[in-house]
């Protein structure tokens, strides 16, 4: 078993990938929901679109599974398929 410590990951959301028109309603959703799901990480960026995972911690093979697991769910989940424009 190991374990990653002072680990910084950041994805990019976009409505579209040839402009990289940010996408800063779907990036909050994302937050919100996986907040819900015990999983807490920040927007960032000029176009607060950035989804930021903030160090310290510690982030093990498990933690990954149960990451990408509730993160797959909540991108399948109707809200994150539509445009969210105002």
């Amino acid at each position: 078993m190991f374990a990653v410590r002072d680990l910084f990951l950041g994805v990019e959301l976009v409505l579209d990938p040839e402009t990289r028109e940010p996408a800063p309603l779907h990036a909050d959703y994302l937050v919100e929901r996986l907040k819900s799901r015990k999983i807490l990480l920040s927007t960032e960026g000029p176009g607060h679109n950035v989804l930021k995972f903030k160090p310290p911690m510690v982030f093990n093979h498990s933690d990954a599974q149960h990451l990408l697991v509730e993160l797959q769910q909540v991108l399948r989940e109707s809200p994150m398929q539509q445009n969210l424009k105002a």
